[in-house]
């Protein structure tokens, strides 16, 4: 069996202090599949884990990135109680290699695994203990000058048993935009006419959730309490901070077994080229073939009490400083292109003589015969343009 090396260098203090050390990467062959799980089991919650096969270093550009899903997977949370959890998909074709399992409360005294069936091979995961993180959890945020970017930071409450804990946050963010003009006209290429916009947009929403979950260990604070942790940084120039941020933080606590594999996975993704990097074969598991000699990578941990955190920042909190400079050119300007090729060329309809009586009211008007007409950019006026990437539909669970 081919085997595919990579070395890079691993500092070994992420994991358990020491000097600089060297890391063999073993990567699975083309021959070697592996089972991949991400995703861990949750108290109380719709539980998300993301199945595929590994890939070896020569096979990415196969898949421009992405791993081979895996399509019919059962999953199936167990208790050693006897509770059971089955995945929403009922063992059908899942075309994502996307499985949820809504898993209830979980009881603190009991241990917990996830069963995994595909292939005709069933895996399981080490039982453990679920977690419960502090009841409650803090977010703040700083800007050190007007000329730096905002930090989101987080504080959990101080541990009541004193003890070291690892923790993991994983947040969604929100944004709202509104571009710096409105338009209440639009330029329709189709008709070559001036007609009453619809729906204006000059106003949207965005959103995304973390990509890698940000950890931490107590030991690293004084007397085991974290207090003021960076977890987020936004540039003064960032979209984000144009009118209204808002995130939605979920802390938990996790075993040292996953906070250390969690650390080593970030960091040889950085190393080996960045997140669709094949993962290394010899990562630590707690996955099991228990049909056979199948290998599996991946932690999937057990938590209960998930605390959930919220922090609101609007503008006017912070100096943000926008990357573009909005401008209106007159239409005479861009003569002597005509509507249709303006509006090709990227721009957008922002105003005319609205007091001309021969151009009142909601139109349609012939866009070649109104006057006065003015354009822009059309990130001035649409924030569905890239620069902006805005949805115009509101999030549903934006805060009110």
């Amino acid at each position: 069996m081919k085997r595919s090396y990579l070395y890079t260098l691993l500092f070994c203090t992420l994991l358990m202090g020491g000097c600089i050390d060297e890391y063999e990467a073993y990567l699975p062959s083309s021959d070697e599949k592996r089972l991949v799980v991400e995703g861990n089991i949750c108290s109380d919650m719709m539980c998300t884990f993301y199945l595929t096969y590994s890939l070896a270093l020569n096979e990415t550009s196969a898949y421009v990135g992405f791993a081979p899903v895996i399509t019919d997977a059962r999953l199936t949370v167990i208790g050693e109680d006897g509770t059971v959890f089955p995945d929403g998909n009922n063992g059908l074709y899942s075309p994502s290699g996307v499985y949820q399992v809504e898993v209830g409360t979980l009881r603190p005294d009991v241990r917990y695994w996830l069963k995994i069936e595909t292939g005709g091979d069933v895996f399981t995961t080490d039982p453990q203990f679920p977690l419960s993180t502090e009841s409650d959890v803090s977010l703040s945020f700083e800007q050190g000058r007007s000329d730096q970017e905002v930090d989101i930071l987080v504080t959990p409450a101080a541990p009541t048993d004193g003890q070291r804990g690892y923790y993991r946050w994983d947040y969604t963010e929100y944004w709202e935009v509104y571009t710096p003009y409105t338009a209440d006209f639009e330029y329709d290429p189709a008709s070559n006419m001036i007609v009453k916009a619809t729906t204006p947009k000059n106003h949207g929403w965005c959103t995304q959730s973390s990509v890698n979950a940000k950890m931490a260990s107590s030991s690293d604070f004084q007397e085991n309490h974290i207090v003021g942790m960076p977890l987020i940084s936004i540039m003064n120039t960032d979209n984000r901070l144009n009118s209204k941020y808002y995130v939605r933080v979920y802390q938990r606590r996790i075993s040292q077994q996953e906070y250390e594999y969690e650390m080593l996975r970030n960091k040889l993704s950085d190393q080996m080229g960045g997140l669709f990097t094949p993962m290394p074969a010899d990562l630590p598991t707690n996955i099991h073939c228990e049909s056979g000699d199948r290998k599996a990578i991946g932690f999937v941990g057990v938590s209960g009490q998930v605390t959930t955190a919220t922090l609101a920042i609007s503008s006017s909190e912070v100096n943000y400083e926008p990357r573009r400079r909005p401008s209106q050119i007159d239409h005479n300007d861009l003569a002597p292109a005509s509507c249709r090729q303006i509006y090709y060329s990227g721009y957008r309809l922002v105003a005319f003589n609205y007091d001309d009586p021969h151009f009142q009211g909601d139109g349609p008007f012939d866009a070649e015969s109104v006057p006065h007409k003015k354009w822009a950019e059309r990130w001035c006026v649409d924030c569905t343009d890239p620069y902006w990437n805005a949805s115009l539909r509101k999030p549903y669970d934006w805060p009110k």
